[in-house]
């Protein structure tokens, strides 16, 4: 663990269980940005992370801006500096410490464990309906690789589970019993379609809808209101093999090019934070 003074707040970094090596290869491919919609379909299954997106956040009317702290924070995980992280995190644990309800705290270690969870499993629903099955020992590298995600949110590095089968009791487990919440839903229209999303996207979204709904557990799609049709199926078989044959041809600069633009990004919100503590102009 670790602390740093000077910065818009305290940082605290837990160990992760290992370094992202595997992770840094993977998710610089713009592909697993697919998974975005699940990973926060999932969370919101926890009534924390609903609750506190309804109260504390303009998420419903400005996504594409809200998802640009998230963006900052994966990239400053898996690829930035000592100073980088410092400087990202120290903005991100300011803003958790005002998030906080009746009986919920943005800080609260099982709240980013959750998160972290969703993140690593988002990378298999992308990975396995595309590229194939993961190999087990790939696997359990980016199972023990993951836990940057939460220890860089202040979980303690013993919260996360010891072993692969460990995680999966942890995982089926939440998925049978956390509670789809009011909140959840009043969400899942705002998240699948944006408001004041810009043109150029508006041809993605059905796309990203379809694939979002296939992916998730069977009672999350019915909770939230997306059941499986045979229509349904029929398109997902159909977009999954168009993209499972074409995806592989298109070039390396274009697949990774969404990464670049967010590391340039994260790394001109680092320049603001240490000019004036805080990354917004």
């Amino acid at each position: 663990m670790c602390a740093e003074k000077g910065l818009a707040s305290p940082v605290i970094l837990y160990k992760p269980v290992a370094e992202p090596v595997e992770l840094r290869k993977m998710v610089k491919d713009g592909i697993y940005a697919l998974s975005g919609q699940y990973a926060i379909l999932v969370q919101w299954l926890h009534p924390g992370l609903a609750r506190g997106s309804i109260e504390h956040s303009d998420f419903a009317y400005r996504i594409l801006h809200r998802l640009k702290p998230t963006s900052r924070f994966l990239n400053a995980t898996v690829y930035g500096t000592p100073e980088e992280k410092a400087r990202i995190f120290s903005v991100i644990h300011k803003k958790h410490a005002t998030v906080k309800g009746e009986d919920y705290f943005a800080d609260d270690p099982e709240l980013r464990k959750w998160t972290a969870a969703t993140l690593f499993m988002s990378l298999l629903v992308v990975h396995e309906p595309f590229f194939g099955k993961v190999s087990t020992e790939k696997k359990e590298a980016l199972f023990r690789e993951s836990s940057i995600y939460t220890t860089s949110l202040r979980m303690p590095t013993e919260m996360w589970p010891a072993t692969l089968d460990e995680f999966w009791e942890y995982w089926n487990h939440n998925i049978a019993t956390l509670p789809i919440t009011q909140w959840a839903k009043n969400l899942v229209h705002s998240l699948l379609y944006p408001k004041n999303a810009p043109l150029w996207l508006h041809p993605q979204w059905p796309i990203a809808r379809l694939l979002t709904a296939q992916w998730l557990p069977e009672r999350l799609r019915v909770g939230y209101g997306l059941p499986s049709t045979k229509v349904r199926r029929g398109a997902y078989k159909a977009v999954k093999t168009y993209i499972s044959m074409v995806y592989p041809l298109v070039p390396q600069a274009v697949g990774t090019y969404p990464h670049k633009y967010g590391m340039k990004d994260m790394r001109k919100a680092v320049r603001r934070i240490e000019v004036s503590g805080s990354w917004v102009k």
